[in-house]
């Protein structure tokens, strides 16, 4: 019956957590409205506050609560971009290679293989953003600042509209 059509989220509001709460957080990182840190699950003061922002400057009831009608103004959204770690092949290392081979460092091939070289610049990577050095490109890897205009690597590499 409802083919080919994306289920609505849930209904969340403060208080609330799990992957709905984690993939509006999601849309508010990428449009630098909370951190990466922040996204977590867990819907608190911070994502109620950006919430509110978002249903005012959409001109809906600024209430907090995030139902279909809020939903339905919410960018279309992606899943978390893919962990990738030694051993992860693709084409979406490939886009990552391409990316860090733009300045950040990466010198191998585009060959679409997690190995010893991708994994080293993506450690530096971290240690310059800040992030916890453990040579995965985890989702606060991927969301953090990565050059001007709030690139991140995530959008650097076409992962998001």
């Amino acid at each position: 019956m409802n083919e080919g059509k994306l289920d609505m989220p849930a209904t969340i509001k403060l208080g609330d957590t799990g992957d709905d709460v984690r993939r509006l957080q999601r849309v508010f990182a990428r449009n630098k409205v909370l951190g990466p840190d922040e996204v977590d699950g867990v819907f608190g003061p911070r994502t109620e506050e950006a919430v509110k922002d978002f249903q005012q400057a959409n001109g809906l009831v600024a209430d907090g609560v995030v139902g279909p009608v809020t939903w339905s103004h919410v960018h279309p959204y992606r899943e978390a971009s893919p962990t990738l770690q030694a051993g992860s092949l693709g084409p979406v290392v490939a886009m990552l290679q391409g990316v860090l081979k733009t300045g950040f460092g990466y010198a191998g091939a585009i060959d679409g293989v997690f190995g010893p070289t991708t994994e080293n610049v993506v450690r530096q990577y971290q240690t310059n953003a800040g992030l916890p050095v453990t040579g995965v490109m985890d989702e606060r890897s991927w969301m953090a600042p990565a050059g001007a205009a709030g690139a991140t690597l995530e959008s650097l590499s076409g992962l998001i509209l």
